[in-house]
């Protein structure tokens, strides 16, 4: 197999839904998907629509299975124990919503850099039903040994009956050591939920398998190609008899549902073997289109991209230059975001700190600390940049700003050379104005 030059002339070959004029440095966000398999998921929305009894009740089941093997298949993990949810807010959702709390007493550990979607649903279950809940406060750039020292002083005291955990954050775009996470969770007997949002197409999941963490979800269509929205929903098996869809449904009171204690025929065995699948695949009426297209990604990755090691050992590629290049842009000053073992890149995404003058250290200061305040500025600049067709997010973080890219196999260093020189001049832009408003 004769594997294609990745970049620009792979994006206009493999990729020919993205607009020209874009400088997409953003896949991190919501990922993009190659035209062979969006041309795959057109071909399911009109196979739903020819004939919509048969589709659902006779094909859909049996290739929602085929396409949860097959991707088990591809990450080297256990397929009894996976199901396909919309996104991995959904997956998080759905295990927390799960779970028999004792609101009188029990509480959840999480992290300042969690996503805030998932942050905010663990506040949801503290406002209106009482769960109680504890942050780890992490300011990067830290050491990995810093931050499980951080997060054991907490779970040692035992007061943590799960704990949820990055495995790569959004902001920032940084790894988290999530298999030693796993282990103090496990070493405290608290459950550990990981959110590994960013993790399958960047990450290899076979620690599924081998750590057992009770729960992990991951998005499909960020890095593993397969299109918006799709993700993986792992359970350990010891919980299979008590999770539940989003939303829950039919399936709650079906007897293929329902657990078997103490299994001892093949055929409880079985049945048991499957709940996880029965559970998932239908909760009501949906689109399956999304979800029908993960064989096609993976044949893309596979067979066109050449695998999983060939996109990565691109992507350290592009990332190295595109480094030296946004630091150039940026000006002196400017650094990645790194601590001193190089844990915290992975190969989508890197952070590059902005350099500001001192002149806006009171706005710097403001955009630190006040979050609606940040949140209008940030909105300004982003009209912007979207408007040049050259986006990425950018952030304040332990007092500094720094922009979050990302590189993907379609990269190539010259689109961080327009996207940095696009971004910087708008934010400065912006922060002259606020300037000019305080004199």
């Amino acid at each position: 197999m004769v594997v294609p030059a990745f970049g620009h002339e792979f994006k206009s070959k493999y990729f020919t839904l993205l607009d020209p004029n874009v400088t997409l440095i953003n896949h991190g966000s919501y990922g993009t998907t190659p035209t062979c398999v969006i041309e795959k998921q057109m071909e399911q929305c009109k196979a739903a629509e020819l004939y919509p009894d048969e589709y659902l009740n006779e094909t859909a089941e049996e290739n929602y299975k085929h396409q949860v093997k097959v991707l088990a298949e591809y990450l080297k993990i256990d397929w009894r124990n996976l199901a396909l949810v919309v996104n991995a807010t959904v997956g998080i959702n759905t295990v927390l919503r799960s779970i028999k709390w004792d609101f009188s007493k029990d509480k959840v550990l999480f992290h300042s850099t969690s996503y805030g979607a998932c942050g905010n649903t663990v506040k949801f279950l503290a406002e209106y039903y009482h769960l109680q809940y504890d942050v780890v406060e992490i300011e990067y750039p830290v050491e990995d040994d810093q931050l499980l020292a951080a997060f054991e002083e907490k779970l040692s005291t035992g007061e943590y009956r799960l704990c949820m955990f990055d495995m790569i954050s959004s902001q920032p775009g940084v790894m988290l050591p999530h298999e030693n996470l796993i282990k103090l969770c496990q070493k405290y007997s608290t459950m550990s939920l990981v959110d590994g949002a960013h993790a399958a197409g960047q990450v290899d999941l076979q620690f599924l398998d081998e750590l057992h963490p009770d729960f992990l979800t991951t998005n499909l269509h960020k890095w593993l190609s397969v299109p918006k929205s799709c993700a993986l929903l792992y359970v350990n098996p010891k919980h299979h008899a008590t999770i539940q869809t989003t939303p829950v449904s039919w399936n709650y009171t079906a007897e293929g549902c329902q657990a078997i204690k103490d299994p001892k025929t093949a055929e409880e065995i079985e049945h048991n073997d499957h709940l996880m699948h029965n559970k998932f695949w239908f909760s009501g009426t949906v689109s399956y289109a999304a979800y029908f297209c993960v064989e096609e990604a993976i044949a893309f990755r596979k067979n066109i991209c050449g695998g999983e090691e060939k996109i990565r050992e691109y992507q350290w590629q592009v990332q190295k230059a595109a480094i030296e290049a946004i630091t150039g842009v940026f000006g002196p000053g400017s650094k990645l975001m790194q601590n001193s073992t190089g844990t915290l890149t992975t190969p989508g995404l890197f952070n590059v700190s902005l350099p500001l003058d001192a002149k806006y250290s009171s706005i710097q200061q403001k955009l630190s600390t006040d979050f609606n305040f940040f949140r209008r500025f940030k909105a300004q600049c982003d009209v912007v940049a979207r408007s040049k067709k050259a986006y990425a997010p950018f952030y304040f973080h332990g007092g500094d700003a720094w922009v979050r890219f990302s590189a993907q196999i379609f990269n190539e260093v010259q689109d961080y050379v327009v996207a940095a020189e696009i971004i910087k001049a708008i934010i400065m832009e912006r922060l002259d104005e606020q300037l000019q408003l305080q004199k």
